[in-house]
């Protein structure tokens, strides 16, 4: 493992140490290397003022309450359809997914696996039942992950 020796303004140290007292963090050096991680998942050096991206893939940034005002807009029938394109887009455009039968259940950790990338939970497998973990700071509520499971749930099993 490697070192390094980083000097940080006033502000950002007090930041740091703010995040430690208050037990967000168990230590500054980890604060950095968790921020450095994100950096490098998001791409974060291909961004510039008003245009994110992660590969050929734009991100949008907006308020979680916009986008469940959004969803509450949608019959189930919509949101279900919208899963399902989504899913099928995903699969042609990602030439990992391709040859990924997910209907399978050996396969749902892969699924699993991409919504706890966008911070939906920690997901695992345990028998036949998926296990949900939350981190209550900053995560979905119980209620809205149980529903993203349901609808995964239903077009698994399609």
């Amino acid at each position: 493992m490697k070192s390094l020796e980083v000097e940080l303004d006033d502000d950002l140290y007090n930041y740091l140490e703010f995040l430690e007292r208050m037990r967000f963090i168990r230590s500054k050096g980890e604060a950095v290397t968790k921020a450095l991680t994100l950096f490098k998942k998001l791409s974060m050096h291909d961004w510039l003022p008003d245009i994110y991206r992660i590969g050929e893939n734009r991100i949008l940034l907006m308020d979680r309450g916009m986008l469940l005002d959004i969803f509450e807009l949608l019959t189930e029938y919509e949101t279900h359809r919208a899963g399902q394109l989504t899913a099928l887009k995903r699969k042609v455009l990602k030439p990992e997914f391709r040859d990924i039968d997910i209907t399978k259940k050996s396969n749902w950790m892969i699924v699993l696996k991409e919504l706890e990338n966008l911070g939906w939970g920690v997901f695992s497998m345990i028998g036949n039942e998926i296990k949900v973990e939350y981190n209550v700071k900053g995560q979905l509520g119980l209620q809205e992950g149980v529903e993203i499971l349901h609808l995964l749930e239903d077009h698994l099993e399609e």
